[in-house]
Order: structure tokens, then C-alpha cells, then sequence
């Protein structure tokens, strides 16, 4: 198993010089790698390998990628719709508390002007705007027009003796 994984290639490197002329030319003593540092040097190297086959595409060609590369398409999908569903729910959150704060400035404004109709319409500010029109006010209260009340014939009193006439 794993056998049809691609490997990276090697990288071509110059061949160093050896230990001994290193040491000549720093004045150090050679050292020996410990099992620690070579296991390090490991990790870096399977690292480094992991991050240029991911740059030069060849991680899509991995088995394991292709089987589970639907799932993997499913799931940035599904991401990206509750990426989109939440910046439309916020943008619909934004306009309903404008449309609340526009709510209550209309509701300001009904409330003065209902306040300012109402101290226009009392009779002093009445009065007043009558005179700068030149309009006095009456000083006789209004009074009901009444009409005079006419005697219905009743067919009792006309000596008649006939039935209502309805």
C-alpha cells in the first residue's frame, strides 16, 4: 500500500566540503550529529517536502485526496454558504435597526407637530392670528337659532271626524 504515492524529487545539492577543512578554516573541532539532531534534520526535510508538493500541486494527485476530494469540495461549500448567510443575516440586522432608529425620528416629528397643531388651534392663538388678519372676535356668545314651533292640527281638535292622515 502506498506504493503509487509520488515522491519528491531529490534536490541535486554541491557536494560539501569535508569536516576536517570546515574545522581548519573556523578553528572548531568537529562534531558528530546526535540521533536528536538527525531526527530534527528528518522532520525539516519531510516538512519541506509536504510544503513543495502542496505549492506545486502534486497533493491532489494522492490517492487518499482523490477518494475523499469530493468531501473535502462538500465541505468548503457548506462553508462558504454560512460564510454568505451570515453577512446577509448582519446586513439585514443593520437595516432593521436604521429603519428603527428612522421609526422613532418620525415618530419625534408626529409628536411635535401634533403639539404644535394643537397650540395653534387653542382660541388665544386663534384670536391673535385674527388680528394681525384684521378679524375681531365676537364678543356676543354663540347662541341656537331656534324656529318657531307651528300648532299641528290634531284631528280631534279641527272638529273633524275623520281618521289620521298619516
Amino acid at each position: 500500500m502506498g506504493k503509487n504515492k509520488m515522491k519528491p524529487k531529490p534536490v541535486v545539492r554541491e557536494p560539501m566540503p569535508e569536516a576536517e577543512l570546515v574545522s581548519e578554516f573556523s578553528g572548531q573541532e568537529t562534531q558528530e550529529e546526535s540521533p536528536v539532531e538527525s531526527e530534527e534534520m528528518a522532520r525539516r526535510r519531510v516538512r519541506k517536502a509536504k510544503v513543495r508538493a502542496a505549492m506545486d500541486g502534486t497533493v491532489f494527485l494522492d490517492r487518499g485526496m482523490r477518494k475523499y476530494g469530493s468531501l473535502i469540495v462538500y465541505v468548503f461549500v457548506l462553508a462558504l454558504l454560512v460564510i454568505t448567510n451570515n453577512y446577509l443575516s448582519e446586513k439585514i440586522i443593520r437595516e432593521s435597526t436604521q429603519l428603527k432608529s428612522e421609526l422613532k425620528e418620525l415618530q419625534y416629528r408626529q409628536i411635535s407637530a401634533k403639539a404644535e397643531w394643537m397650540r395653534l388651534s387653542r382660541q388665544s392663538s386663534v384670536a391673535r392670528m385674527l388680528d394681525t388678519a384684521g378679524i375681531k372676535e365676537s364678543v356676543v356668545p354663540p347662541f341656537k337659532i331656534k324656529e318657531p314651533v307651528k300648532e299641528k292640527r290634531r284631528w280631534w281638535s279641527s272638529g273633524k271626524e275623520s281618521a289620521p292622515e298619516d
